[in-house]
């Protein structure tokens, strides 16, 4: 069971995501015992060390998100399920600044930038890992809502399942001047 779309995005795709996001396609290799997919290289993002790695099972509609990081860069695998991925540019020195796109996955590898407001639905139960360029740091992950309309991400979510933590966060304004106090 070869997956045709197994290199990085092509360039046109690539164009839509905000700059320094990367999405890949994983290839997978079958046989009579099932498959086999390679989810990671240190080749494919040579300045990227990944320090911490978690996995995350969700249930039918939940959401996690919207979050924000200062310094570590995501690298998540959806390994199983389906998940839309809202992504806003947040860095004011990047060409993609305010950029905004949503990813619906149902596989592949995705890197995610320091200063990209990110989140992701659970549409259906599925399963994803994901590594971490430095250790989990609560100063380092800003939240805000994930139905708060100034930040342009449209999650085709109704009641999602949220942790006490998105459901209590404030709005994306808040969350964009706490970053932009902090970032360069």
């Amino acid at each position: 069971m070869n997956n045709p779309l197994s290199q990085p995005q092509s360039r046109a795709a690539s164009r839509l995501l905000p700059e320094g996001v990367t999405l890949r396609d994983l290839q997978y290799h079958a046989d009579d015992r099932g498959d086999l997919s390679e989810i990671y290289r240190q080749e494919w993002h040579s300045d990227l060390q990944l320090s911490q790695w978690n996995v995350s099972r969700c249930a039918n509609n939940s959401l996690r998100g919207v979050h924000l990081h200062f310094r570590h860069t995501d690298y998540l695998v959806v390994l199983s399920g389906r998940f839309v991925f809202g992504l806003r540019d947040l860095r004011r020195e990047s060409a993609s600044f305010g950029r905004t796109a949503m990813l619906d996955l149902t596989g592949g590898a995705l890197l995610i930038p320091p200063g990209i407001a990110h989140g992701f639905h659970c549409v259906a139960e599925g399963t994803l890992v994901y590594g971490l360029s430095h250790t989990w740091d609560a100063d380092d992950d800003l939240a805000c809502r994930w139905d708060d309309p100034d930040h342009d991400l449209a999650f085709p979510a109704v009641n999602p399942i949220l942790s006490a933590r998105d459901r209590e966060a404030g709005g994306f304004r808040d969350l964009l001047a706490r970053f932009e106090a902090v970032s360069p």
